[in-house]
């Protein structure tokens, strides 16, 4: 009885490290007004920020369908295999509850359903760390327990490029925009109850970048388990980034994965976003 891992798109997981490590990735919708898209499928990254440019209303993300997650589901239990699910917070879209109705609905066995309380590149080490727990030979009632336990301990910290895409989404008003932009303005945001929040801002990317350095120090990090350091539409921020960590602080830079954040978390902060994600022990 082998494991199957599954997850949905707004992991961000990339497609290639999903077929290197047997992932199955549930794509979320990315509406633009009448035009649908699958995110990761119909809709990269490079692709939804270009699109993103030109847009007068901000996109929707819409989850997947019972229907869908059930044939995902089947597909693997009625081969004999157990499923590990590991999806985006429950605060932020449907996807887990749904995902919950249909095991109870259909009556599946051996399928763990876990609500990682994050999204974007925290879900992708939560993703991580089931398939390192897999690789230990942690069978899926294991791995969804272990997970389960550590999943208050996974932290996002990152800090955004523009206030465009805030404002666009009424989490900002124009004023505070328009000061904002002008002193360059960089909120840092983090993930609590399961939803993006601001908790500190500073003027400029340096300062900014040094905010997170303080926030990485201070972490607790885990190092037997993943960690990783993301952008949205910049990687040569990221790498910027990578930089500062392996000149400030005695972290390997080189055992941080890297990402490309799609379009559930850059539809609300927009390109230039730059951050970081960790387990703390």
């Amino acid at each position: 009885m082998a494991v199957k891992i599954i997850t949905d798109s707004s992991s961000d997981i990339s497609p290639a490290y999903a077929a290197a490590n047997d992932i199955e990735i549930i794509p979320l919708r990315i509406v633009f007004g009448e035009e649908s898209y699958l995110s990761g499928v119909e809709m990269t990254p490079d692709r939804f920020f270009r699109k993103l440019e030109t847009v007068e209303e901000l996109p929707k993300t819409s989850q997947p369908t019972p229907g869908e997650l059930t044939r995902v589901f089947k597909k693997y239990l009625d081969a004999g295999d157990e499923v590990v699910a590991v999806f985006i917070s429950k605060e932020m879209s449907g996807t887990y509850l749904s995902s919950c109705l249909v095991r109870d609905t259909e009556k599946l066995e051996n399928l763990y359903i876990v609500d990682s309380q994050t999204v974007t590149f925290a879900l992708g080490i939560m993703v991580m760390e089931a398939v390192r727990l897999k690789m230990l030979g942690y069978s899926a009632r294991e791995i969804y327990e272990e997970l389960e336990r550590v999943k208050s301990k996974n932290f996002l910290y990152a800090s955004v490029g523009t206030l465009k895409y805030l404002q666009m989404g009424g989490r900002l008003s124009s004023t505070s925009a328009f000061f904002g932009s002008v002193l360059n303005i960089k909120p840092i945001i983090t993930i609590k109850n399961g939803l993006v929040e601001a908790i500190d801002k500073q003027r400029g990317q340096k300062r900014a970048f040094d905010a997170l350095i303080e926030l990485l120090k201070k972490g607790n990090v885990d190092l037997e388990r993943p960690r990783i350091i993301a952008h949205t539409d910049n990687p040569e921020l990221m790498e910027e980034l990578g930089r500062q960590i392996a000149h400030y602080t005695d972290f390997d830079i080189d055992a941080f994965a890297r990402c490309d954040i799609g379009a559930t978390v850059g539809v609300h902060v927009g390109p230039g976003a730059c951050g970081f994600a960790f387990f703390a022990k």
